[in-house]
């Protein structure tokens, strides 16, 4: 038979062994220090300044003074000495210094083993699918000296790596990767229909919102849709029905049911280029001023040119003591001269004719215009007479009549070009 005990060496008392009380002390010594076993220190070398019977410390791999020799041993302070036990593979202790339950394993003291355990249940119990449970107002991670990440991983990209919000053990909200890599969050009012709010495309970063967005009305100070570093440029909503554009705070452009108004001149390839462009689809802008965009008010007016581009008006008219005309913008003009008393009384043959003085157009033309006249007679055939008898600035009325006729009104009528 042994004299000491398998696992706590403990002194067995022997047959006829006299001082059987010391034997037997010894062994309650030893299932003093080791049942219910706490430890001052785990790790130490040097024994403490001071003690008190009782107390016990983990010897470091160093030891020195009185512990000398006993590496990884427990030394327990007993009537005035020491006594050494050797710790075995499963001992659990409690450590006084870092306030943990160690276990003794493979020759150390270490942490609880909690690899591989089953699951984990605080406050509650855990179950084959939610192996860690918890139960308490507030779950905190935290970091360990810097950051803090929480990885959730998947098998492949069809599989899901998400967080799921219940209400009542239903799902009402889920963020992450759902069925694919790309990041969504999507909700649910009854846990079974689900729609997408918001998809992350994994390639580019692009952001889809499939049932849309809402966002305040906003103002142009502070517009709703914005952007960061700009706050005072972006969309926003003046009033219901109604879209605005405002950049530095100020409204630029305004969309309703009945109107678009914009507050800053068009520039671009929408609009005309020059004044000669006639580009299809372009709008026309004034240009270097608004006598270049025709309306009412100025499509009557002075006509010039430049090189022949129009520059002025698209008409003009007007009057003297010679008559009137009209000058179009493509360079036609009209005149006709004031009335002129012409005497039909020379005989020319079988016929009578009279020819009139020169009289000056209202505005000169360009080059000999096309001439006719008009009289105030029936009986008095008009004649223009040749070309040679007319001039860019006058015309000279010729008439014929049957019979002698004196004081017959006669007007000149000219159409040629004034540039």
């Amino acid at each position: 038979m042994p004299d000491t005990t398998q696992n706590l060496v403990m002194p067995y008392i022997l047959p006829a062994q006299a001082q059987k009380h010391v034997t037997h002390n010894e062994a309650l010594l030893v299932l003093d220090g080791v049942v219910q076993l706490c430890i001052e220190a785990v790790g130490q070398n040097d024994p403490p300044a001071s003690f008190s019977d009782g107390q016990i410390w983990g010897i470091g791999p160093a030891p020195t003074g009185a512990w000398v020799g006993n590496v990884g041993a427990l030394a327990m302070r007993a009537a005035g000495g020491w006594i050494y036990i050797t710790p075995r593979e499963g001992w659990r202790a409690w450590d006084r210094t870092t306030e943990a339950m160690r276990v003794y394993r493979n020759g150390g003291w270490g942490g609880l083993p909690l690899q591989q355990v089953d699951g984990l249940g605080i406050g509650t119990g855990f179950d084959a699918t939610n192996r860690l449970a918890v139960v308490s107002p507030a779950t905190l991670l935290t970091h360990d000296g810097a950051g803090h990440q929480l990885k959730i991983n998947k098998a492949a990209a069809g599989d899901t790596a998400s967080l799921l919000f219940q209400s009542n053990w239903s799902g009402r909200a889920e963020m992450g990767l759902s069925g694919s890599d790309a990041f969504a969050i999507k909700v649910s009012a009854d846990g079974a229909a689900w729609a997408d709010a918001l998809l992350a495309a994994p390639g580019s970063g692009q952001i889809t919102l499939p049932a849309g967005a809402l966002v305040s009305a906003g103002s142009a100070a502070a517009p709703a849709l914005g952007f960061a570093g700009d706050v005072d440029t972006g969309l926003f909503r003046p009033a219901a029905d109604q879209i605005g554009a405002a950049t530095g705070g100020v409204l630029r452009w305004l969309l309703g049911n009945s109107a678009c108004q914009i507050d800053v001149p068009v520039t671009g390839l929408a609009v005309t280029q020059s004044d000669a462009d006639v580009t299809a689809g372009r709008l026309m802008r004034t240009g270097a001023g608004p006598a270049q965009a025709f309306r009412r008010g100025n499509i009557l007016g002075t006509v010039s040119h430049a090189s022949g581009v129009p520059t002025g008006a698209v008409i003009e008219r007007g009057g003297n003591a010679n008559g009137e005309y009209v000058r179009f913008a493509d360079g036609t003009q009209i005149c006709v001269t004031v009335a002129q008393t012409v005497n039909v009384t020379t005989v020319a043959g079988s016929v009578f004719r009279g020819i009139g003085t020169a009289t000056l157009w209202p505005a000169a033309f360009s080059a000999v215009p096309f001439v006719m006249h008009q009289s105030t007679d029936t009986t008095v055939t008009l004649w223009g007479g040749p070309q040679a008898n007319n001039s860019a600035t006058s015309a000279v009325p010729r008439l014929f009549a049957s019979a002698s006729v004196s004081g017959v009104q006669a007007w000149s009528l000219g159409i040629g070009r004034w540039f």
